[in-house]
């Protein structure tokens, strides 16, 4: 069922990169969700705070808009490593998934080309006092269709059962993953993560100081609406995407201490969000940036719980049908491996680093019409 292993040993433990796919996925993922909740909240704000007397709601839109491209950066190297690491970890599987819808697989360099292009002319148009509401709905059309792609062949790529007959019925990798039950759940816990972590960033957006006193208040009021509505909508998905598994692999999620324990962490954070944003939307003063930061940090810590279960549901669909992603031939190259540690620490802390140069560029006042 599955092709013939890679005779190629692993450097490294199969744990070792495991964890390297959950935080890099994890940093792809918190990029991805805040470049769709921005071009949702964008488009939205752009399109309702036209005339004189909204002035305040475009002013938040345009500091959305552009910082959009620059967040662009992030959503395509971030999404880099976990790829590799999960063609280290499960290449016998999504080598295959990825033939099978080949088109649109490789579809994804151009839109991806096509995304940038128009936050690039979302943000110019925002500048010039443009009418761009369309240009940031257009932008998450195509960022969407991306995410419906990734999530067709990460759900494919755990359904071997379903691969010969595909192929035979079209060999050119021009369909998708249809009829897999958890597709739209998954792109739908994905879209309403965007909202919620949104919100969290908004939190820290308001507090940029070359932002006008009426668009930052916009921006706050509209954090922690953000926050809250995007919490429940992504338990709700998320309950969803549980219910639309297989009931083997429910049964298997169930007797795993690990998982079962990821479920309830996530619950629980998910409540101090949803907790912390009701109580904050009754406070008229802007959060410290402390106070905005641990929104940020439990917002992360949302992303990264949903991402091992991820994983769990991953594993225990392939073990389930003969792919056991633990059961490889190691031989450690613990040399190597430091110095690819030692860069891939030291990249993080320049991303890091670059974040807070860019955070700190704007002098003049924002204004957008």
């Amino acid at each position: 069922m599955f092709p013939q292993v890679d005779p190629i040993p692993l450097p490294a433990p199969v744990w070792l990169f495991k964890v390297l796919e959950v935080l890099t996925t994890s940093l792809h993922f918190a990029a991805v969700q805040l470049l769709l909740g921005g071009l949702i909240v964008s488009a939205v704000w752009a399109f309702f705070g036209r005339g004189e007397r909204r002035v305040a709601m475009r002013d938040a839109a345009g500091s959305v808009a552009t910082r959009l491209p620059i967040l662009m950066v992030y959503v395509i190297n971030f999404g880099v490593p976990p790829l590799l690491f999960a063609q280290v970890l499960y290449g016998r599987a999504i080598y295959t998934s990825s033939v099978l819808i080949g088109a649109a697989w490789i579809s994804v360099i151009f839109l991806l080309m096509l995304v940038y292009s128009l936050l690039y002319v979302m943000a110019a148009r925002a500048r010039r006092r443009q009418a761009w509401s369309w240009v940031a709905l257009a932008a998450l059309g195509v960022a969407g269709l991306i995410a419906l792609i990734y999530a067709s062949n990460m759900t494919l790529m755990i359904r071997p059962q379903v691969w010969v007959e595909m192929y035979r019925s079209n060999p050119w990798g021009l369909r998708l993953n249809g009829g897999d039950p958890t597709v739209w759940p998954r792109w739908l816990f994905m879209l309403a993560g965007g909202v919620g972590t949104c919100g969290a960033g908004l939190l820290l957006l308001c507090l940029v100081p070359t932002l006008t006193a009426a668009a930052s208040t916009t921006l706050r009021t509209g954090a922690w609406r953000l926050l809250a509505g995007g919490v429940v909508a992504q338990v709700l998905c998320g309950c969803w995407v549980l219910a639309a598994q297989p009931a083997p692999v429910r049964d298997l999620l169930r007797q795993h201490v690990l998982y079962v324990a990821c479920l309830v962490l996530w619950l629980v954070v998910a409540a101090t969000l949803l907790t912390l944003a009701l109580r904050g939307r009754r406070v008229a003063t802007a959060p410290s940036w402390r106070w905005a930061g641990m929104h940020a940090g439990l917002a992360f810590l949302l992303i990264a719980l949903a991402t091992l279960v991820r994983g769990g549901i991953r594993d225990l669909t392939l073990l389930a049908n003969g792919l056991d992603v633990w059961d490889r031939q190691v031989v450690s190259n613990w040399f190597v491996t430091s110095v690819f540690l030692v860069f891939f620490l030291a990249g993080l802390a320049v991303i890091g680093w670059l974040l807070t140069i860019v955070a700190r560029a704007r002098k003049m006042e924002e204004r957008y019409g």
